[in-house]
């Protein structure tokens, strides 16, 4: 294939050739023809066309030798010259540069957008989740559209052929007048990597293919008008630059920072951040909750992350005048009308309220945290007088910076050594291990108490087994994929394994072995490539994590729905706060069977409140009725003080590290 500079360089011979031969020829007739100029013209371009009307010929002996050189000649020339020129216009550098222009016009025009900046893995997934997001928004639209009709047609023409002809042309139509906006309408990507940019705006996104550290690149991307900006740049030190300079741009900005490391994040915030985020310490800490508290896990990861399920989270700004102002949950009959629940609301004060009570009474200012089915989002936002388009949301105010937490691993003032480690082990049952190398399972440790049922199998690390022995952990060094380290581990007596190996050989064969020891085993794995994920799911892993894309979803939930995002760092493990997401396991001789959650009294003795309730079908109720009835095999997701956590977890399961005989689901 020829390069674009070799079809430049032909477009401009043919260009510099049409420019020679058509005056040539339009001259030459006029000299040995004597013809006008317009004549001369005429002859020339109906003989280099080769199209001979006949009307007007060469006459003269000179004109039919200057006609027969002129064929000879400008023939050639012309056939070049047009397959140069056809060449070049269909060349794909050349659609690319009409993309660029025409998305650089629309960037100029756009409002309101959000502006993702970097390449690379983390930058992929989170483009990758936007796609599908934007492809389960056009559903839930089309859905919206269809139910009604459909519901009409099924009533007047029954079901037939012809009723299913005209449902089509209808729906066809509507689907095309009623094209609703996604989130990829108003996201601008700005990167330097060529090659990624052309596949983002062969994809249809807005992209900006340029330095991000540069004040005329942010310009560009029309950074005055945007409302959000997410910032993921494999450098710390241009994370900082590119942040500085798009705050002295627009100073309402919400700016959100992925950074590699924790040496910054301060600076960064000094220089205009509203929040930072390592990827690390977030996939971290949900591979915390995955292997800790799975059916929390599963509770979250259902309306935050999971594109199929049914219901999803959405946060909806109280205005000023907006008709929810001065009513109760239960004048709005949210659930009667919608399907829907509320697990959270935040005043305009930075107060939380968690699954508020159905007397709370809304005011202006409110951000209200409603979980409810995707084909009913719209109709809410607009009960909520929110415009549906993404663009034209109201900024969370006020805009404030999330200054990063200071958090120091937890330590236990009992230190153990490999053997008396081992020894305790031999005598532990429904504990957790923690087993792998490398940065992200430090990051996993760095929110784990050591005095906790925790065991941590060093995979060869011999850094991690000192400073895991240093905090006080019962350590097993080895290679996990050997049969003798997971027994020494006691993997037989485990609840639950968090397996974060690099080599992916490895990594299968411990999921594999462990697999093999106990049936009942809830087994996390994380998978560093996606073809890794099918693979330890048939090796026996109950789920399987990519860190990169838990890292993904977060930041960018941070940036689009930073309401959300907060509420979800407040309240699923905030040392900080004093504030967990815990889950109970209704037992036989739990005392709460066959009584409401009212009755349980939980908010008015311990401060915890019951935000979901898994059924033993394995289905959730969000945000349940204050009148649920409780059932042996349910599972309650409780919000709730860590001071209180202890208690109430006694009460349920009858005892403080109590668990039922397996996790697995």
């Amino acid at each position: 294939m020829k390069s674009f500079e070799q079809l430049q360089r032909q477009f401009r011979f043919a260009i510099i050739a049409a420019a020679v031969i058509f005056p040539l020829g339009t001259v030459g007739y006029m000299l040995t023809e004597n013809m006008y100029f317009g004549d001369a013209l005429w002859l020339t371009i109906v003989t280099l066309g080769t199209i001979g009307y006949g009307d007007i010929v060469p006459e003269t002996s000179a004109g039919k030798i200057f006609t027969i050189l002129l064929i000879f000649l400008g023939l050639g020339v012309v056939a070049i010259s047009a397959q140069s020129a056809i060449e070049f216009l269909i060349s794909p550098d050349i659609r690319r540069i009409r993309r660029r222009r025409l998305a650089e016009r629309k960037i100029k025009q756009i409002k309101n957008h959000f502006i993702i900046c970097g390449e690379g893995e983390l930058v992929d997934k989170t483009i990758s989740y936007l796609i599908r997001r934007a492809e389960l928004r056009r559903e839930h639209q089309r859905e919206a559209i269809a139910a009604p009709i459909q519901h009409h047609l099924d009533r007047f023409l029954g079901k037939n052929l012809f009723r299913q002809f005209i449902e089509n042309l209808i729906l066809q139509f509507l689907y095309w007048r009623h094209r609703g906006q996604t989130i990829l309408d108003v996201i601008v990507v700005i990167t330097e990597d060529e090659e990624y940019a052309s596949t983002l705006s062969a994809s249809g996104l807005l992209v900006v293919n340029d330095d991000p550290t540069d004040d005329r690149t942010l310009r560009r991307a029309n950074i005055a008008h945007a409302r959000a900006m997410l910032v993921i740049l494999e450098n710390d030190a241009d994370t900082l630059l590119t942040v500085l300079t798009a705050r002295s741009r627009n100073h309402n900005l919400y700016l959100t920072a992925a950074t590699q490391n924790d040496k910054l994040n301060m600076k960064i915030i000094r220089v205009g951040a509203n929040n930072v985020l390592p990827p690390f310490e977030i996939a971290g800490q949900f591979l915390n909750n995955a292997t800790l508290r799975p059916v929390v896990n599963d509770f979250y990861n259902s309306i935050l992350f999971d594109q199929k399920a049914s219901y999803q989270i959405v946060q909806l700004y109280i205005a000023e005048g907006s008709s929810w102002v001065g009513k109760s949950i239960d004048d709005l009959q949210l659930r009667e009308r919608f399907s829907t629940g509320i697990i959270g609301l935040r005043t305009y004060y930075g107060r939380y309220f968690y699954a508020p009570s159905h007397h709370h009474v809304f005011e202006a200012g409110d951000i209200v945290l409603a979980v409810t089915p995707g084909a009913q989002i719209q109709r809410l936002q607009q009960d909520c007088m929110i415009t549906a388009s993404p663009a034209a949301n109201p900024p969370d105010p006020p805009n404030w910076q999330r200054i990063p937490p200071i958090h120091t691993p937890l330590t236990s003032p009992k230190i153990y050594s490999l053997k008396e480690a081992e020894k305790m082990i031999d005598e532990s049952s429904q504990h957790y291990i923690i087993c792998g190398e490398g940065t992200l399972v430090r990051a996993a440790l760095d929110f784990l108490n050591p005095a906790r049922p925790f065991i941590v199998i060093s995979h060869n690390d011999n850094e991690l087994t000192s400073d895991m022995m240093k905090r006080g952990f019962r350590v097993v060094h080895g290679n996990a994929a050997e049969d003798d380290t997971l027994q020494r581990a006691n993997v037989k007596q485990a609840l639950a394994i968090m397996i974060v190996i690099e080599d992916k050989a490895e990594s299968v064969l411990t999921t594999l072995n462990a697999r093999s020891m106990n049936k009942e085993l809830l087994i996390i794995a994380t998978a560093t490539s996606d073809d890794m994920i099918p693979r330890l799911r048939r090796a026996g892993a109950d789920r399987v994590v990519s860190p990169f894309r838990i890292a993904a979803q977060f930041v960018l939930l941070a940036t689009i729905r930073p309401v959300v995002s907060d509420f979800l760092q407040h309240v699923l493990y905030n040392y900080q706060a004093g504030i967990e997401t815990t889950e109970l396991y209704m037992q036989d001789n739990t005392p709460w069977i066959g009584h409401t959650i009212e009755e349980t009294r939980l908010g008015e003795l311990y401060k915890a409140w019951v935000i979901g309730v898994r059924q033993t079908n394995g289905r959730f109720i969000y945000a349940p009725s204050e009148k649920h009835v409780i059932q042996v095999g349910d599972v309650l997701v409780v919000i709730t003080p860590m001071q209180h956590a202890d208690t109430i977890r006694l009460i349920a399961h009858g005892g403080i590290s109590q668990r039922p005989r397996t996790m697995r689901l």
